[in-house]
């Protein structure tokens, strides 16, 4: 009750209020102008018109168009309003000059370009993946010298980071979308203020829209005080914009350049099992050593640095990055991807659809959301019917009803092609996973669904026959084990679901 009553008079709800306030106003100011209907009509219409046209011009998603041509037709003024307001991420001038700046350093810094030639060499199909993914992501580069575990649940996931970071001697960098006051922030906070004291270089950084219902409002002050450099990223405010709904969903974890870690894996007990809401919940992750981890220092301080509006020493923090002493002779890309128009084309769903499109033997994916626009649906559809063994798992026990009915909506059209489907028993499968051919992986925190694909920030890592795909594939393999396959009699949704994934779905881009 207390948490409830937290939220409903904070900072958050009062900034919704505020917003809702906005647009009804926008909508009295529209509606009021016009003194005859004609010409209400008229302005609507023009409106309307020059927005249509403005949309069908973007070199965007289809299906993001489709959407938003709805909504404009349907209340023309109001939905080209609505359109000139949301389409887009709008950045400061102070943003956009830090951007810029950022990038420009940051790009090539710590990165081996004989890595990439060494992959030319051993695969011309690798190295024309890691190519086309580098482009997209301008500051990522291929790394070799490094090795890597898989991690299948939370519970490994902490037990081994919290061991890294009592080790830490220089810095600690921690970048979360969820950070809950509970057994496993408690642990993680008392060793943070610890090093901190130590006069190590401890930085978090967490999302303002994840945390509003598990930290206190300004708890980045609370951590300061401690010698804890923290920030919220994207902090809520009353205005009318998308910045709210472009939200820092990322998960990393560096110490010391000597580890980094990444995976589905937010600070909460839940994540652990600590408390249940969903059943058991089941994640994974991977952690990471060698010249690999420059890839998530870089990750983490371009994220940091705009937040905070400083300027992080970048080749004093990448100079303790070191080739592993284990190698396990694979090749590594760490890569961002977020919206535009900070990020020019979709990194992450172009790194799933190259994987999918060159796949010869098999594809397995988790992902707790399967929400996917054309062209993924038509790349796992064509891989299945060329004879590839595509194999989806999904929870069996949903985090959001109204989620669960539109994952179960692709369903059908994926098993008509061949795509095997199974839902996870026991619980709430939240892991990102890609695993294809034994020599492939991406794993980070992209889920198969439009917030993560066209509208968050997200984190992941490319991987080349590195030691984590041979156990990524095995922790697949595991997974099945706890999981029903869904046949088309399964599939089949009821009429209520039925009407709502129909209402839902032609908004589902924009949501």
């Amino acid at each position: 009750m207390r948490r409830i009553c937290r939220v409903l008079f904070s900072r958050y709800a009062i900034s919704a209020v505020l917003i809702l306030v906005e647009v009804v106003l926008f909508g009295l100011l529209i509606f009021s102008m016009p003194k005859s209907i004609y010409a209400f009509i008229a302005v609507s219409a023009v409106v309307a018109a020059l927005a249509l046209v403005n949309i069908i011009n973007k070199d965007t998603n289809p299906e993001y168009k489709i959407s938003w041509a709805v909504v404009i037709l349907t209340v023309p003024c109001f939905g080209a309003l609505l359109y000139l307001l949301f389409y887009k991420r709008v950045i400061s001038k102070r943003e956009a000059k830090m951007l810029r700046e950022v990038i420009s350093k940051l790009m090539g810094e710590g990165d081996a370009d004989e890595d990439f030639v060494t992959l030319s060499e051993d695969s011309a199909l690798a190295a024309g993946k890691a190519r086309a993914l580098v482009l997209d992501y301008p500051i990522a580069g291929v790394y070799r010298s490094s090795q890597s575990s898989y991690i299948s649940s939370g519970e490994e996931y902490f037990e081994r980071l919290i061991s890294d970071i009592e080790g830490a001697e220089k810095y600690i960098f921690l970048e979360y979308f969820i950070i809950d006051e509970g057994e496993v922030w408690s642990k993680i906070h008392g060793i943070l203020k610890k090093k901190a004291e130590e006069g190590v270089d401890v930085r978090v950084l967490y999302d303002d829209i994840g945390c509003m219902k598990t930290l206190p409002a300004r708890y980045e002050l609370t951590l300061r005080r401690e010698g804890i450099a923290a920030y919220r990223f994207a902090r809520v405010n009353p205005r009318v914009s998308s910045v709210h709904h472009n939200r820092d969903h990322r998960k990393i974890c560096v110490v010391d350049g000597r580890v980094a870690y990444t995976g589905g894996v937010n600070i909460a007990d839940e994540y652990v099992n600590k408390i249940t809401r969903f059943g058991h919940w089941k994640d994974g992750g991977i952690r990471i050593e060698g010249l690999a981890v420059a890839g998530f220092v870089k990750l983490f301080l371009s994220s940091y640095d705009v937040t905070a509006g400083v300027e992080s020493d970048y080749a004093e923090m990448l100079s303790s990055v070191k080739a592993s002493d284990n190698s396990d002779g694979g090749y590594y890309i760490p890569f961002g991807s977020g919206p535009a128009p900070i990020y020019k084309r979709p990194v992450g769903k172009n790194a799933f659809l190259n994987i999918i499109n060159q796949a010869e033997r098999y594809v397995y994916i988790t992902t707790p959301y399967l929400i996917i626009d054309y062209d993924l649906t038509e790349a796992l559809r064509n891989a299945a019917l060329r004879g590839v063994d595509v194999r989806i798992v999904t929870p069996g026990v949903a985090d959001k009803r109204g989620v669960k009915v539109m994952t179960k909506s692709a369903y059908p059209y994926l098993l008509e092609a061949g795509v095997k489907i199974f839902e996870y028993t026991p619980g709430f499968i939240h892991e990102k996973l890609m695993v294809s051919d034994g020599i492939y992986a991406v794993i980070g925190t992209i889920n198969l669904d439009f917030r993560s694909l066209v509208h968050h920030y997200e984190c992941a890592v490319w991987m080349y026959r590195t030691s984590a795909v041979a156990e990524a594939y095995d922790g697949f393999i595991k997974t099945l084990e706890n999981c029903t396959e869904i046949d088309r009699e399964k599939a089949k949704l009821t009429p209520l679901e039925w009407m709502y994934r129909n209402g839902i779905r032609l908004f589902a881009p924009l949501l």
